[in-house]
């Protein structure tokens, strides 16, 4: 097999203009070389034959590629080449009119494609060689799968007793038959599509039996439906009789709804395009005209119901809208691209981080390094004070991994005796040691194919991180009393509160461990560095605990607020939950006030107060608060380190200026 990927880079992905040119041309290569082209999209491996609904059911958007394909020699090779060849040169190369229009129809099929995906029924369409082309939400939902794992493979290979291949070969029609489906009941009409005489696919309409007693309701909402489209809509019978408008279209027309309704097309459109599609009983797709003085594309589809003619439907977009839309696009290109780009962003993180509170451009920037960091298997060395929700970070690494569906497995060095590390860890086959009665996995073996999470990871013991730096690096790992290694697959996430440079440093750490965790380093900012999320974290936490205690807070008062935000926090966001807790279990009214906080947190303005002092109203030297600050964290803190971190300085920083202050560390 040949294959060569091609890229589309049409602003609006593969739609149905550049489908038909695809088609078009391929069909001419596959009679000139005598061979047969298939197409599929990455990931997807399983090549459609191509035509018009295999190319719209890819789904591919703007620079995303496709894969033309060929089974034959020399002259299947010549065909793929020659089709990418004209994808490049033709497709890729748009002018600013097929722009315009390419706009239309991509709002017309995203229209459709939302109508199709509201309706209380399941479709689903299949191609020539019986592979599922199209399926709608409901028939997604009905069948119990996801679009991804239907798309483009055999229709039996999820209902086993369908009669839809019977449709391509019989050109039958089959109505209102009963079919079970998953333990449902379902009504299914089935029927060929037609190109002209010949039969290019076939759709099969589901509805869940239980679901029928809502037909009222499913008629008034696809009234509203129609009635909030922007699209312009119109219904004729099939004697030519206008049976409804849509708000839209006596909107863009000035008409009044008397004027047109229950007139003829003969009367008031004797020679447009629904009269054309009415006597031809033809669909007429994206035609470009004029209309009472208003520019539009245009789409008419007959409709026939139970195989009878009942009439047609028109949908047209004005052209205007979209000229100006352009017009506003072209002088604020930059700022669009920068605003898709931070939606684009703002979806990604929230399908997978949307526990992780605040919006901090600190917090902003550790999330998006998140983001690349589950997009790789590369180890994760996550730093930070205690509190600052390293596994929270850990945990949304994994679940917006492709390891999300395998375990997430915990490990904390610091809580584990280094006696018992070993096995916790490797695990321990029968026999190894005394009381061993049974073998044990251990959690690198329980991880397998998912993620490890090392937490504390700056309390294991120098002899351990000999072990696991071998595991690591030789991604095998033996167990206790075992006879030979096993072969692991599992992505590692450190984290620690300790400062493993300095750790280097006194030799308490070993430097080929630090760097083989550190490929990847996420640093999380303490809460006194994200004083703007303090707001939505009390928010979240005061609805968190709302829910376990049974209560109805309604919120914190602005002096409250103003308190917290004051803190330094020491504990960090942990310590602001555990706050909220209180508060709430104290809190007598509806809203969390000063009497609810504990007694230090209340003391922050008073010492403030105070915080700048002067002599008969003169500011003292610099050196002199400086002196009085240091002194105050190193009482506080007892350690150079502790006391760096809580000042936002180096511990070397603070103990040179302990030296320089004569300040006298007293770690008792």
């Amino acid at each position: 097999m040949f294959s060569k990927e091609v890229i589309i880079k049409d602003p609006h992905g593969l739609h149905t203009r550049i489908a038909a040119m695809i088609v078009n041309k391929a069909s001419e290569l596959i009679s000139k070389y005598k061979v047969n082209l298939f197409i599929h999209k990455p990931p997807y491996k399983d090549p459609l034959g191509i035509s018009m609904l295999a190319l719209i059911s890819l789904k591919v958007r703007q620079n995303e590629s496709i894969i033309i394909s060929c089974r034959e020699g020399e002259n299947g090779k010549d065909g793929v080449l020659e089709l990418c060849s004209y994808i490049e040169s033709h497709i890729n190369s748009n002018t600013q009119s097929m722009k315009e229009i390419d706009a239309f129809i991509e709002e017309t099929k995203i229209a459709n494609e939302q109508i199709l995906d509201n309706l209380p029924i399941g479709i689903l369409v299949i191609d020539t060689d019986c592979n599922i082309t199209s399926i709608n939400k409901y028939a997604l939902s009905f069948l119990e799968v996801k679009y991804e794992e239907v798309i483009g493979k055999p229709v039996l290979q999820f209902m086993s007793s369908s009669d839809l291949p019977e449709i391509l070969k019989s050109g039958e029609k089959h109505y209102g038959l009963m079919h079970y489906i998953n333990d449902k009941i379902a009504m299914v009409s089935r029927s060929p599509i037609y190109s002209g005489d010949k039969i290019i696919a076939a759709v099969a309409v589901y509805q869940d039996v239980s679901d029928l007693i809502g037909m009222k309701e499913l008629n008034e909402k696809f009234r509203k439906l129609l009635e909030t489209s922007h699209d312009l809509i119109c219904f004729v019978d099939e004697y030519g009789d206008i049976t409804y408008i849509n708000s839209s279209y006596k909107t863009y027309f000035s008409l009044n709804y008397d004027d047109v309704v229950g007139k003829n097309l003969s009367d008031i459109s004797p020679k447009g395009y629904r009269m054309k599609a009415l006597k031809s009983k033809k669909k007429l797709e994206n035609v470009l005209h004029t209309k009472y003085g208003v520019d539009i594309v245009t789409s008419v589809e007959p409709i026939f119901i139970d195989g009878n003619f009942k009439g047609v439907i028109s949908t047209s977009k004005p052209i205007n809208e979209i000229k100006e839309i352009l017009s506003k696009l072209e002088k604020s290109e930059e700022e669009l691209k920068y605003y898709k780009d931070e939606f684009i962003r703002h979806n990604q993180l929230n399908s997978s981080f949307r526990d992780i509170i605040g919006s901090s451009g600190t917090l902003k920037s550790v999330l998006s390094m998140c983001l690349k960091a589950s997009q790789s298997t590369s180890t994760v060395l996550i730093t930070g004070e205690s509190g600052t929700g390293k596994e929270l970070i850990a945990k949304a690494i994994h679940n917006n991994s492709d390891r999300k569906d395998k375990p997430f497995i915990k490990v904390n060095s610091a809580a584990i005796p280094e006696s018992l590390l070993e096995s916790e860890l490797f695990g321990y086959e029968k026999g190894a040691f005394t009381g061993a009665n049974k073998s044990k996995p251990g959690k690198f073996a329980l991880a397998h194919g998912g993620t490890l999470f090392l937490d504390e990871i700056g309390d294991m013991p120098v002899s351990m991180q000999v072990k696991l730096l071998r595991a690591l690096q030789e991604r095998e790992i033996e167990a206790l009393g075992g006879l030979k290694p096993q072969k692991i697959d599992v992505r590692v996430i450190a984290a620690t509160n300790k400062d493993l440079e300095a750790m280097l440093r006194e030799e308490s750490f070993r430097e080929d461990l630090y760097y083989r965790l550190n490929v990847l380093s996420i640093n999380l900012p303490p809460l006194r560095r994200r004083q703007e999320d303090i707001s939505a974290l009390t928010e979240h936490f005061i609805n968190k605990f709302n829910a376990k205690l049974g209560k109805s807070i309604k919120g914190i008062d602005i002096k409250s607020l103003k308190l917290l935000q004051d803190y330094s926090w020491p504990g960090n966001v942990r310590e602001l939950e555990n706050i909220i807790e209180r508060a709430l279990n104290l809190c007598e009214g509806e809203t969390i006030t000063e009497k609810d906080l504990p007694s230090y947190i209340n003391s922050i303005h008073d010492h403030n107060e105070d915080l700048i002092k002067t002599v008969d109203g003169e500011l003292l030297p610099f050196e002199e608060y400086e002196k009085a600050i240091i002194k105050a964290a190193m009482e506080k803190y007892k350690s150079y380190n502790r006391a760096g971190k809580a000042l936002g300085l180096t511990h070397r920083t603070i103990s040179l200026k302990c030296a320089k202050y004569n300040i006298q560390v007293n770690n008792k």
